[in-house]
């Protein structure tokens, strides 16, 4: 068995947690979805109908996923329901894009934990200073957008690993990045690491996307204290949520920190 993602304790099958929280069987009028699923780029997708949404991760422990983990998400349900699964439109404070941001990072170090791989992404003192303070690391963006597709009820929970291969300002770094769409609220996170732990106290680069992208994304992580109104004035549909998730694949803008 692993880890739990965020504390020493092993994890178990029985404290699965949630990749969309279980309050959504009780706030979604439907009852019938069609679940699309896999765990490598290079496997088919693995299809099947299911009445409630029931997909659970087993990559944390019985007292995380009980207690800390429960609590963020009871008070995601009460901040966001209605963004969620009416697409309201909100302003949100301060302290909302705070908890936001911890909800952000602890679903993407879960899909990190998920996906089969050497070592995760985010170290563990990292992984375990979040669970005590939820204080998200340095070095981590995050945005929010506005999904409408054919399907009111949508959820996506793509994860991607990205190392540039060739010489150059990104040689010898890696990007994680995270996109989670629920019902019509779309967050995707980006983080960098240097792979080479001697050069952890140089500067690392920050990726500005393509600026095609601004009418429908505001980025809302490192938290510069202003409010942000939401949605932005486009919407991301059916005919765009694919490149968005994979955006920092393509040309980007790059500054260094």
């Amino acid at each position: 068995m692993k880890r739990c993602a965020f504390c020493p304790t092993e994890a178990t099958k029985l404290s699965g947690e949630h990749i969309w929280d279980d309050w959504l069987n009780r706030a979604l009028p439907t009852k019938r979805f069609k679940v699309r699923q896999k765990w490598n780029r290079l496997d088919p997708f693995r299809e099947y109908d299911a009445r409630i949404i029931k997909e659970k991760l087993p990559v944390v422990c019985e007292e995380c996923n009980n207690t800390w983990m429960s609590d963020l998400s009871n008070r995601i349900k009460q901040a966001f329901s209605e963004m969620i699964v009416n697409g309201t439109p909100t302003t949100l404070q301060p302290t909302d894009i705070d908890l936001l941001a911890a909800f952000t990072f602890m679903k993407a170090v879960v899909a990190d934990h998920a996906t089969v791989k050497d070592a995760p992404f985010f170290v563990a003192d990292v992984r375990e200073r979040f669970r005590g303070s939820l204080s998200v690391p340095s070095q981590v963006q995050m945005w929010i957008a506005a999904y409408r597709g054919v399907h009111r009820y949508s959820g996506r929970f793509v994860t991607n690993v990205l190392t540039p291969d060739k010489p150059g300002p990104l040689y010898g770094i890696e990007f994680y990045s995270f996109t989670y769409v629920v019902g019509h609220l779309v967050l995707q996170l980006l983080a960098a690491r240097w792979k080479d732990i001697r050069q952890k106290g140089y500067p690392l680069p920050v990726l500005n996307p393509n600026a095609y992208w601004n009418p429908a994304v505001i980025k809302f992580w490192p938290n510069e204290g202003a409010p942000i109104s939401w949605p932005p004035r486009k919407w991301i549909g059916d005919d765009v949520i694919e490149k968005f998730i994979e955006r920092f694949n393509a040309p980007i803008n790059l500054r260094i920190a």
